[in-house]
């Protein structure tokens, strides 16, 4: 277990998946973890943009998540907007791990090389696989996963 785990994502229409990425980031964590939901100016170009559900709203659907999966006494939940690719590990340096799916491993390295550039600690990056894909998912575009864009 670490002392603060990362994680982020857009969180719209919250799904198993979701599930699974922030139970996992906090049966990782001793006492805070920090959640970066994707904020609106960066959601431009999804598809089915007009479909996806508001900051707020996708806020409160993982702080009603985490409500019933941890005790708000032992721990500390931070929800953060993210404006920019590395959200808050970029500029909070007392974090010891992020989780990421393995359909965003490759931003997990971008985050750990924007850290080293400000002298900022290396995090550990916890990937898990992506529901619904296998091992050649990666290859074919993820296709078959667990996704917001087939729910919208």
């Amino acid at each position: 277990q670490y002392h603060t785990v990362a994680l982020g994502g857009t969180f719209d229409h919250i799904h198993d998946g979701h599930k699974v990425l922030l139970s996992l980031a906090s049966f990782m964590t001793r006492t805070k973890l920090i959640v970066g939901v994707t904020g609106p100016e960066l959601l431009t170009n999804k598809k089915y943009a007009q479909a996806l559900e508001s900051y707020s709203t996708r806020q409160q659907r993982v702080l009603d998540f985490l409500g019933v999966i941890l005790n708000p006494r032992d721990y500390n939940v931070e929800i953060y907007k993210i404006n920019d690719v590395c959200g808050p590990t970029g500029f909070l340096e007392d974090i010891d791990a992020l989780v990421v799916s393995a359909e965003s491993s490759k931003g997990g390295e971008f985050v750990n090389n924007y850290r080293a550039e400000r002298g900022f600690r290396q995090l550990d990056i916890l990937s898990i696989l992506v529901i619904g894909g296998d091992k050649s998912s990666e290859e074919n575009g993820w296709k078959g996963k667990l996704s917001s864009t087939d729910i919208r």
